[in-house]
């Protein structure tokens, strides 16, 4: 039988086991990866234990040798993120990871992808609250044969809390920098299948705009920008371009300058279900 602290999660296909050394480390990691609960494997690809330091921090210790110092609940999300991320690109070398949210509206699917602090898990979450439905936050895997996105669905992550009428709810994990609402508290459904992605959104947030507004870029522009957004280029054949490239011809590209959220979101459905957007 598995310790009542031991978290087994299975993502994209790679088996992790998070052996918690308290219940605050357990539940932490598992508001944040709920979606992925599995039951233990045999012979696990990753085993972290995390053990509590005080005043607060953690030691973050992957059986393969790795050990890193958490001083606080935000950064022992980050520093395991981060390590399950790489060990996944490492696995799944058949997908492009990007940098975005993706998410699914009458069957199609959208990457709203931006530098940090431009608006894009914002307008992620308000898009929640419109008839869209969530396939992931921050990590977007792709399979370039097919252009669809697959699911990477933890909890949706926020830098700062979202405007009315876009509350958090209750449920919702505060860290020291951070906020994340677990899949099951989204007000939207999972989707646990891969869909086609047919557009990508580059999101600016500018309170000064009249409205927001979306402009087209071409697919070369497109694909560079993708390009610029991707994680994994060295896994994929030619530093990655013949995978960017067919990712990018199979979708249309926006600018997307956005303010009010649910003119935000009217927009980019209005673009999702024109025959020419």
């Amino acid at each position: 039988m598995p310790d009542k602290r031991t978290l087994p999660l299975n993502i994209l296909g790679v088996s992790i086991v998070a052996n918690c050394g308290d219940e605050f480390s357990l539940q932490l990691l598992h508001a944040g990866y709920s979606a992925f609960l599995s039951t233990v494997p045999a012979s696990p690809d990753r085993v972290y234990d995390i053990t509590p330091r005080g005043n607060g921090a953690y030691e973050l210790t992957l059986r393969q040798g790795e050990s890193l110092r958490a001083t606080d609940d935000y950064e022992l999300l980050y520093y395991f993120e981060k390590s399950i991320t790489l060990e996944i690109q490492k696995q799944r070398t058949d997908l492009l990871f990007l940098h975005g949210a993706a998410l699914e509206y009458q069957g199609r699917c959208c990457l709203f992808t931006a530098a940090s602090g431009s608006g894009k898990s914002t307008t992620a979450w308000a898009a929640l609250h419109h008839g869209f439905n969530y396939l992931s936050d921050e990590l977007a895997p792709v399979i370039p044969a097919s252009g669809a996105v697959d699911c990477y669905p933890h909890a949706l992550c926020l830098k700062q809390a979202p405007p009315a009428p876009y509350h958090l709810p209750a449920a919702s994990l505060h860290t020291s920098r951070t906020l994340h609402v677990p899949v099951e508290a989204l007000p939207c459904q999972v989707v646990t299948r891969p869909q086609p992605l047919t557009h990508v959104f580059f999101v600016r947030y500018d309170p000064t705009a009249a409205q927001p507004s979306a402009r087209p870029v071409s697919t070369a522009e497109c694909g560079a920008r993708l390009y610029s957004n991707a994680l994994n280029l060295m896994a994929h054949a030619r530093y990655g371009l013949d995978a960017v490239i067919a990712v990018a011809a199979r979708c249309r590209g926006f600018d997307l300058i956005t303010n009010d959220l649910a003119a935000s979101c009217a927009l980019v459905r209005q673009l999702m279900t024109n025959p020419q957007g």
